[in-house]
């Protein structure tokens, strides 16, 4: 594949299809997806847990997308997941799974830099060449119910240095780093996914927190190359359109004043905030008005196709001026030559133990002791019955069931201990048959998962507490779940529910290893 890519005279149609950054189904390219990415000229993708089966299939389907673009149009394409670490991560055979934004800031390690210098390397490895990482939102909102554990923590500062770090490590190596979500998702109480989120603060509070994180990742000379759009309604900015759609945040704020030269990209534009109040279709075209240059779309072929016609026709009939499409493909281009697409078939693949040191180093010195009673740790030895919410999520039902709490941590209380696995959010009748089958326990070991936005596991707790049990309560998302647990004898914060912040949790509970983590937000 020619590297002289710059210098293509595209078509229209072939110009179209570098603007979106779609999906697909299955870990193999089928002939009706090559046909489909081929017929639209589709110059981008993005993987999800269900395309990635194990490294060297990883690397085939990367060679397979790679081949349908040169093909139809000559261009490269950018091969993209989300690999946050912790809770979301994608590759979990063939890559190192790191821990979570939030434990690397508890564990005090300073490694973040290294980690992304990693990540990018095992990526790249696989074909992959942007990651839509790192979070540089400030959760500064207990109440946030899709950031959390994804952003470095409360403190703006923290935040910033923690992500222009990432972001030097991650591009140093190939992979272009995607800053989300653009002005910033941490002070928000919906998820976009669902609904339309809304940011009533001031230009004073934006610029003194949310915007912290960005302007030192667009302002640094080895900043971000790449912004995601956040799908939320900035009053101060614009009071009517959220980021994605608006040209005053988009252009105005983020071209124009603050000067950021690299490529913006949606968040996916099937989420709710934009599918339920302007559709799909409508909304990719007025992003592209706004001032975006790649469309993300986790959709079926057919959306996609009606999302490509959409913005032709907006580009055919006027609405969408030629100008500005040429001005984003060459930007597209820009950096599709900048990070040397075409070079990733020498990377060697292969399993770095000192990737593995370094995620096992940040997980055990962020498990961090909040509370804790003397008496009761370490639990080592004692007749605890053990609760924790089913292990769930998009990871496959082996890795599922490697990491329960309950099993794990059973296994290392010996026989003498029972255990009860919970739903997220127990009802009356579930919380009812636990407290009978916690009786003859006096020590209770819960684990909870973002209790305090499942108000079923609250209720148990406070069942507990009123059955006269002790309880110590590990948190294994959100450390802020201790607000609505004032009560337990002692708290301890995991950040994740992850195989190995379980292990190193229960091992730091049995006396094993020693809590070492620091909160990286305030409670």
């Amino acid at each position: 594949m020619s590297t002289n890519f710059l210098e293509r005279e595209l078509t229209l149609e072939q110009k179209i299809g570098q603007l979106f950054l779609v999906a697909m189904d299955g870990t193999t390219l089928s002939s009706d997806y090559r046909e489909h990415f081929s017929r639209y000229k589709l110059g981008n993708f993005i993987f999800f847990v269900r395309n990635l089966a194990d490294y060297k299939a990883i690397r085939e389907l990367s060679d397979s997308l790679q081949s349908v673009v040169k093909e139809s149009s000559g261009v490269p394409a950018f091969i993209s997941v989300d690999q946050e670490g912790g809770m979301v991560t994608r590759v979990y055979s063939g890559a190192t799974h790191f821990p979570s934004n939030m434990a690397v800031t508890a564990s005090g390690t300073g490694s973040v830099g290294r980690m992304g210098e990693m990540v990018g390397k095992e990526l790249r490895a696989l074909g992959i060449n942007l990651n839509h990482a790192p979070t540089v939102d400030v959760n500064n909102n207990p109440d946030n119910p899709v950031i959390g554990i994804r952003s470095y923590g409360d403190d703006p500062d923290v935040v910033a240095k923690m992500g222009v770090a990432y972001i030097q490590g991650l591009q140093k190596n190939g992979v272009m780093a995607n800053a989300k979500h653009f002005p910033g998702h941490g002070d928000t109480n919906q998820d976009s996914h669902l609904d339309l989120p809304r940011v009533d603060h001031g230009m004073v509070r934006l610029n003194s927190i949310e915007l912290v994180p960005f302007k030192a990742a667009i302002t640094n000379a080895n900043g971000t190359d790449s912004i995601m759009t956040a799908h939320i309604i900035f009053k101060a900015i614009d009071s009517e359109l959220p980021a994605t759609l608006s040209r005053k945040i988009l252009t105005d704020y983020l071209r124009e004043e603050l000067k950021f030269e690299g490529i913006v990209i949606t968040d996916c534009m099937t989420m709710n905030a934009i599918k339920t109040y302007y559709t799909t279709e409508k909304g990719c075209v007025m992003a592209l008005k706004a001032g975006a240059d790649i469309l993300c779309l986790n959709a079926t072929p057919e959306i996609q196709a009606n999302c490509y016609n959409a913005v032709l026709e907006a580009v055919k009939s006027g609405e969408i001026p030629m100008d500005d499409i040429n001005v984003k493909v060459n930007r597209i281009l820009k950096y599709k030559k900048k990070y040397n697409l075409d070079s990733t078939a020498d990377q060697p693949m292969e399993k770095y133990p000192e990737h593995e040191a370094l995620s096992d180093e940040i997980s055990t010195k962020s498990i961090t002791l909040v509370k804790g009673d003397k008496d009761l740790l370490p639990l080592a030895g004692k007749k605890v019955f053990i609760i924790s919410p089913k292990p769930s999520g998009t990871i496959v039902d082996d890795i599922i069931e490697q990491k329960s709490f309950c099993k794990k941590a059973h296994a290392e209380f010996g026989g003498d201990c029972n255990f009860a696995e919970i739903s997220t959010n127990p009802d009356e009748s579930e919380i009812k048959t636990v407290l009978s089958e916690a009786e003859g326990f006096d020590i209770v070991l819960y684990a909870t998962y973002n209790a305090i936005l499942n108000h079923g596991q609250i209720h148990l707790f406070d069942a507990l507490k009123s059955a006269g049990k002790q309880v110590v309560n590990v948190s294994l998302r959100v450390p802020y779940d201790i607000s609505k647990l004032q009560g337990a004898d002692c708290y301890i914060a995991a950040y994740e529910y992850t195989e190995r912040a379980v292990d190193n949790a229960i091992k730091a509970l049995a006396g094993k290893l020693h809590f070492t983590g620091t909160l990286p937000v305030k409670l």
